[in-house]
Order: C-alpha cells, then sequence, then structure tokens
C-alpha cells in the first residue's frame, strides 16, 4: 500500500510540475502563493510577538498581585491575633471591675456604703465619695476605651478581608486571562508552524517550476536555433524571400530619420530581434525592433540599445540565458539586416505606436504579428 501511495505521489508531482510548467501564468501564480504565504507567516509571527509581549506583562502584573496577597494575609494574621488580644483585655477588664465592685459590695467593712459613711467630717466624706466615684468612672472609662479599641480592630479586620477576598477574585481573573493567552499562543505557535512549513513547500515548488521551465526554454531556444541555423544554410536568399512574404501579409514598412549605433549595440539589438521573434519571419522582427526602437525614442524608456533591452524586469532573455547564447553564436543574417534598417530608420506601421508586445500564446488583446501580440 505504501508503495503505491509513493508511486501515486510521484506521478502526482510529475503532472503538477508538468502543468506548472506549461502553463503561461505559473509564475504570477507561484509568486502569489509565496507571497500570499510570506503575508500570512509574517502576520501570525507578529500577532505572536504580540501575545508574548501581553503574557509579559500579565505575568509581572500578576506576580506584583501575588505579593499583594501575601501582604494583606500577613496583615489579616497580624489584626486577628489584635483583635483576639482586644477581646482578651475587655474581658480581663470587665472581670476585674465585676470582682472589685463584688468585693466593695459584700466585704464587711470596705463597703461603699461603710467607706462613705464613716467619714470623720464633711471633708472627709466628700474625699471619700469622690474616691467611689473616680473608682466607678475609671472602670466604665477602661471598658469604653477597651470597647473603641476592640471595633477599631474589627473593623480593620473586616476591611482586610474584604481587600484579601478582592484580591482573591483578581487573581482568579488574571490567572484565567493568562491561560487564555497561553492557550493563544499556543494556537497561533500551530498556525505559524503550518504556514511557515506551506512557505517552504511553496518556494521549493517555485523553484522547481522555474527550474523545469527554464529547461524548457533551453530547449525550445537550442530546437530554434538548429532550424534557423538549417535554414540560413540551405538557402541564405530564402532569409529575403521571408521578408517580401512578410510584407505580403498586409503589414507595411514605414521610415524614420536613421538612428547612429555602434557595432556592440547593432550585435545586440540583432541578438535581441532572433530571441524574441527567431530568424525568418520579417515582419515579427521588424514589429519586435519597432518596439525597442519606440522605447528608445520615448522619454519613458532609456535612450539606448543597450539600456533599453537591459532595464530591468522587461526581456526575458537577459535574464534566462538566451540573449547570451546567441550573442555567443552570432544572430542569423536575417535579424542582422531588420537591425541595421530599424536604425536607418524602418518600422512596420502597423506597431508603429505599440511599446509592448506578448507571446500570442498568453491571449492577451492587441496586433498578431509573427506569433507575437503587440499593444
Amino acid at each position: 500500500m505504501k508503495k503505491r501511495l509513493k508511486a501515486f505521489s510521484r506521478t502526482t508531482i510529475a503532472l503538477l510540475t508538468a502543468a506548472l510548467v506549461c502553463s503561461p501564468f505559473t509564475k504570477a501564480y507561484a509568486d502569489d502563493t509565496v507571497d500570499s504565504l510570506e503575508k500570512q507567516t509574517n502576520g501570525l509571527q507578529n500577532q505572536l510577538d504580540s501575545l508574548n509581549q501581553d503574557l509579559t506583562s500579565l505575568s509581572a502584573e500578576i506576580t506584583d498581585l501575588a505579593s499583594k496577597i501575601e501582604d494583606t494575609d500577613a496583615s489579616v494574621q497580624k489584626v486577628e491575633l489584635d483583635l483576639a488580644a482586644a477581646k482578651l483585655d475587655e474581658q480581663l477588664q470587665y472581670a476585674a471591675m465585676k470582682k472589685r465592685i463584688k468585693y466593695m459590695y459584700e466585704s464587711g467593712n470596705t463597703s461603699l456604703l461603710q467607706i462613705i459613711f464613716s467619714s470623720e467630717s464633711m471633708g472627709d466624706f466628700l474625699n471619700k465619695a469622690e474616691f467611689v466615684k473616680n473608682i466607678t468612672e475609671y472602670d466604665r472609662n477602661m471598658l469604653d476605651e477597651l470597647q473603641q479599641v476592640h471595633d477599631l480592630v474589627a473593623k480593620k479586620d473586616a476591611d482586610l478581608k474584604a481587600e484579601q477576598a478582592s484580591l482573591a477574585e483578581m487573581k482568579t481573573n488574571l490567572d484565567q486571562q493568562e491561560q487564555e493567552l497561553n492557550d493563544k499562543i499556543s494556537s497561533t505557535s500551530g498556525e505559524l508552524q503550518a504556514s511557515s512549513e506551506a512557505l517552504a513547500k511553496a518556494k521549493e515548488a517555485q523553484a522547481a517550476a522555474a527550474a523545469a521551465l527554464k529547461k524548457k526554454q533551453e530547449e525550445e531556444a537550442a530546437a530554434e536555433k538548429q532550424k534557423q541555423e538549417e535554414a540560413a544554410a540551405s538557402n541564405t536568399s530564402g532569409s529575403s524571400g521571408n521578408t517580401d512574404s512578410g510584407s505580403s501579409g498586409g503589414n507595411t514598412t514605414i521610415t524614420v530619420p536613421d538612428t547612429p549605433a555602434e557595432t556592440t549595440d547593432l550585435v545586440l539589438f540583432a541578438a535581441i530581434l532572433q530571441c524574441e521573434a527567431g530568424g525568418y519571419n520579417y515582419d515579427g522582427i521588424l514589429a519586435v525592433a519597432t518596439v525597442i526602437m519606440n522605447r528608445m525614442e520615448s522619454p519613458a524608456y532609456p535612450n539606448t540599445i543597450s539600456g533599453v533591452v537591459y532595464q530591468s524586469g522587461q526581456f526575458a532573455p537577459t535574464w534566462d540565458g538566451s540573449l547570451s547564447r546567441v550573442l555567443q553564436s552570432g544572430p542569423v543574417s536575417l535579424c542582422y539586416q531588420v537591425a541595421q534598417e530599424a536604425l536607418g530608420g524602418a518600422r512596420l506601421a502597423s506597431v508603429s505606436g505599440c511599446y509592448q508586445f506578448r507571446s500570442a500564446s498568453t491571449g492577451v488583446s492587441g496586433i498578431n504579428v509573427g506569433g507575437n501580440v503587440f499593444f
């Protein structure tokens, strides 16, 4: 079963690669896929970084809150001890007061009435009455003071316990937020890993498709070159015949003022014409030459042959190796002829206003000449 699956995978990959190579939209589709995956991966990475920052801030907040809870717990324990002590003091003071009163009322010679009525004079009577009053007021004041202390400590205990409950609730909420952030980070990390793996595979597929396309173009260029060389060797004059045939196809040639060029520019011009139009259709070659000359004469493009040809991203033969191969072997004679005529002012009237062209296989709209569509 595994062998059949592996065989199926290899077959599927081969078919997909062939489809990518044969499709005119391969590069655009692959670029779009890689670009979208790169944007998605970068977005997920930024999201993950932001989540990690939020988690760091939340962890610091939880740490601070835990410290506050610890301090509050310690304060509650201390206040509870103070409250117990206040209750004990109150109870002891109350017990002492009861004992003293009981003793004063029940002890024979030391009753309050005896203390008062045993006075020897009015001054002594008043002094003893004041003494009894002071004892009573002292007990009352002590009880009131102890009750106030008890109430204050009890209130502080209640406030601290309320704060303790509030902090515990905050801790629960922060712990929940931390768990949610950790879950989100875990989920985002998984998405980021999947996106990164998909991006790596897309780049591999893009590189494989580009390599296959380059190989196919090289094979086609080699076959075209061989065909051109065979045609030129069998009948050099046939090139002129092709010129007449092309002209009779409904296109006419116009002439503009002569454009001077160096010998190296002439070779480069003829080579790019051969790469883009082949070496046997006069009108097709002159149409490409017309576009190049139109660009050279436009302020929107470079004003030299080499500048136009090597302008970034314009002519595929400059980066796929086909131009270098033609320059090494030398352009065919018809391309030299058309290059010289174009520099001398010849233009194909039907495309005299065009600055762009694509292969007719792309399906674009325009003027079809020699297998290219001009617009």
